[in-house]
């Protein structure tokens, strides 16, 4: 068929990619209430927020130029699948394993904690002390998955339509990463007002948040440009993602061109 162009069918690929480069650990320690924020922070959060609408703006121009591609016609109709999440999982969670194995620990030292109190083997001073400075080593601990994912993202070539804005992010993100270190050093000491402390905490924690979901976005928009090159240089017409898309396929009428799409995946971050 002459002229075949790919058409990637995305069905809310990069919003629906909510594994999150913290697997999803995040959301489930629960924060004190909210206080007033302070001026400070809520300049260098909105800074960072204008820096995640840039880059959103930049992956959603990705999806309109896949989106506009002609489909071809004729009697040999080619589709494939591919398995967006597990891309996800195997190439870009591997290049955080430790700083993600580092939050986990401080994760299973809060429900540690946590029993621990429930139990009676510790006094409710004791363990609001030690509660803060755990969430303030967490939230640490989570800024450095975030901070690791978006330098390899820098450094990598695969990412230079992207850099500089990535870069931009780096810098306003910055700022909130000092906040945080000077949260966990607090935490050495007694704190005093354990609320405010704790919805600082929140504050921050809901900051980087935003960080992580825009790069999970980042990692999407990438999985889906490479899947339209594979697709055009091998001919598709149609490439599904298997999640919430493909209910059924009989063998030998689909390809699942995953495989291919990982090793070009695995391209954009080279070993040292």
């Amino acid at each position: 068929m002459s002229g075949k162009l790919a058409v990637w069918i995305v069905i809310g690929v990069v919003g629906a990619v909510v594994l999150g480069l913290v697997g999803g650990v995040v959301g489930s320690v629960v924060l004190g209430p909210k206080s007033a924020d302070t001026a400070g922070l809520a300049k260098d959060l909105g800074a960072l927020q204008a820096q995640v609408t840039a880059l959103q703006t930049r992956v959603g121009d990705v999806e309109g130029k896949v989106a506009a591609l002609p489909a071809g016609g004729g009697a040999s109709f080619r589709i494939g699948v591919v398995d967006a999440e597990t891309l996800f999982t195997r190439v870009f969670l591997p290049q955080v394993a430790a700083e993600r194995n580092a939050l986990q620990a401080k994760s299973q030292a809060i429900r540690d904690l946590q029993e621990k109190y429930s139990q009676g083997q510790i006094n409710a001073d004791a363990y609001q002390q030690q509660y803060a400075k755990l969430q303030a080593e967490y939230l640490q601990a989570q800024v450095q998955v975030n901070m690791s994912m978006l330098e390899k993202m820098i450094a990598s070539p695969g990412f230079a339509n992207l850099r500089a804005d990535l870069q931009n992010l780096r810098d306003q993100a910055k700022p909130l990463a000092d906040q945080v270190e000077s949260l966990v050093e607090q935490a050495q000491v007694v704190i005093l007002d354990y609320t405010a402390f704790l919805s600082q905490v929140q504050q921050l924690q809901t900051a980087f948040q935003q960080v992580d979901q825009l790069l999970t976005q980042v990692a999407a928009a990438k999985i889906l440009e490479i899947t339209q090159q594979v697709a055009q240089e091998q001919g598709y017409d149609l490439v599904l993602r298997t999640k919430d898309v493909v209910m059924y396929y009989r063998a030998g009428t689909i390809t699942d061109l995953t495989g291919e799409v990982e090793k070009r995946l695995w391209n954009l971050f080279p070993t040292r």
